[in-house]
């Protein structure tokens, strides 16, 4: 039996960051909700988006068994985000969002639309990551590049995964 060619999406380097406050059941965001957000993705370095799923694993037996069985547990999610610094310049939206320690919200990472993509329902989530505001710390500064700041995500609820925007109420 021939194997069916499955088909996949271009990346292109698209993808889009949010930070939302305003996400009511981060399960079945709606589309206001997220055009509510404020982009960030500009305002991030090329590899400023720092997000690390580290799965834990359960290793177990059976009488008898020879072979140690694994079973996925817990997922362990970390979020930094690097992100340009413009000093002296007027802050941006990034700047103030990334640089308010202490503020919550949602991370909303969604891979494949361009950034001038306005979400509507039935489109897909990647990961919405709840979290607090940490402490953000200066880039070692080098020759050719630009300022910018790391800052600590502190991961303060469930995340969630590949999600789909919900109809608006009512629908």
């Amino acid at each position: 039996m021939n194997e069916e060619v499955q088909i996949g999406s271009p990346a292109d380097g698209h993808g889009i960051l949010l930070w939302c406050t305003t996400i009511a059941d981060p399960s079945a965001p709606t589309a206001a909700e997220l055009a509510a957000g404020i982009r960030i993705t500009y305002g991030i370095t090329p590899d400023g988006v720092n997000h690390t799923e580290t799965v834990q694993t359960i290793t177990t037996g059976r009488w008898t068994l020879d072979q140690a069985l694994e079973i996925e547990s817990r997922i362990d999610d970390t979020l930094e985000l690097t992100y340009v610094y413009g000093r002296g310049n007027t802050e941006t939206d990034v700047q103030t969002t990334l640089g308010t320690k202490g503020t919550k919200g949602f991370f909303v990472k969604s891979l494949g639309y361009p950034n001038d993509h306005e979400f509507a329902a039935g489109d897909v989530i990647n990961r919405i990551i709840p979290g607090t505001i940490g402490t953000s710390r200066d880039v070692p500064p080098a020759a050719n590049t630009e300022l910018a700041k790391i800052v600590k995500v502190n991961v303060s609820g469930k995340v969630q995964r590949d999600v789909v925007v919900a109809g608006a109420a009512g629908a």
